[in-house]
């Protein structure tokens, strides 16, 4: 075995990546579908050794560091948090030891909390992008689009708190169990009514009563079916960033927000933030997790 060789995972909810590094360079990467939610704390090692074991049998034991959900109560090892503020550097004296029938050297990197009468709040996972994106872009304030959006105050390589936006968990709720999206069959793309969506929901104070209307334009032909989707994700996105703006107070003096997102999610969020007087730059979800994990995974070496 090379005392450069080592694996990184990045273990979720619904899947598993695993990333094979030989002589500090990555050669290959794994997947599957086995995440937390499958798995379920119950045969995390299974799942782990079916990914991984072909690695294992060619090239010996090698130190593994895994982040995400894996390290919640319902994964492998529940990691603790680490409360706000934090500075992300103490990351490596702060992970959790993994248990392996096998003797394997495994540890997981902790999530990161807020702990304040008006924001409780979690992350995990988030904490290694985040890492990684101090030392690619050193920004203020990072925006990290998904299911649930984070919101990033940042000083240097300390995070001082943080928010949470269900934003894509509503859109995908009200697509699938609502009314909103009910008789909207297959979804188009559609910029005018993003547009339209994301100009109502940052300059309305509540859009609660915005929702219903969306099912009344479809009904009396307002807006096409095809395009629900869009309208809502302007809506629900425009809402979030006025809501964000407010909680925090962002000025134009701390632009560029930076985005960690896909293409898709940063032309959404780069149109939101402009309209509210705001820049933005980007950076790579997959690039910031990597920068993050590698000095972790080096540091078991």
């Amino acid at each position: 075995m090379s005392a450069k060789n080592f694996v990184v995972c990045d273990w979720g909810s619904t899947n598993i990546r695993a990333f094979l590094y030989l002589d500090g360079k990555q050669v290959e990467i794994k997947k599957s579908h086995e995440g937390v939610t499958t798995v379920r704390g119950k045969d995390c090692e299974g799942a782990f050794d079916r990914l991984t074991a072909e690695w294992f049998q060619k090239y010996g034991p090698m130190p593994t560091i895994m982040a995400g959900m894996v390290g919640s109560i319902n994964g492998w090892t529940d990691a603790a948090y680490l409360d706000c503020p934090v500075d992300l550097g103490e990351l490596s004296s702060q992970l959790t030891e993994v248990h392996h029938s096998k003797g394997y050297k495994i540890r997981i990197v902790p999530g990161i909390c807020v702990r304040d009468k008006d924001n409780w709040n979690v992350i995990r996972g988030e904490e290694t992008q985040l890492a990684g994106a101090f030392k690619l872009s050193p920004s203020k304030v990072y925006i990290m689009p998904g299911t649930h959006c984070k919101w990033v105050l940042a000083d240097g390589s300390r995070v001082n708190s943080f928010r949470t936006a269900m934003t894509g968990e509503m859109h995908s709720i009200m697509m699938k169990y609502s009314l909103v999206g009910l008789g909207a069959g297959e979804q188009e793309d559609s910029e005018p009514d993003f547009m339209a969506g994301l100009e109502r929901g940052y300059t309305e104070n509540n859009i609660v009563p915005r929702l219903f209307e969306i099912r009344g334009a479809n009904i009396l032909g307002g807006i096409k079916p095809c395009h629900v989707g869009e309208f809502l994700s302007g809506l629900l996105i425009g809402a979030e960033v006025a809501s964000m703006q407010k909680i925090f107070k962002f000025t134009k003096e701390d632009s560029p927000l930076t985005v960690i997102a896909n293409d898709f999610f940063y032309a959404r969020y780069e149109k939101a933030l402009k309209l509210a007087g705001l820049e933005a730059k980007q950076l790579d979800a997959d690039t910031c997790f990597l920068e993050g994990i590698i000095p972790l995974a080096q540091s078991l070496l």
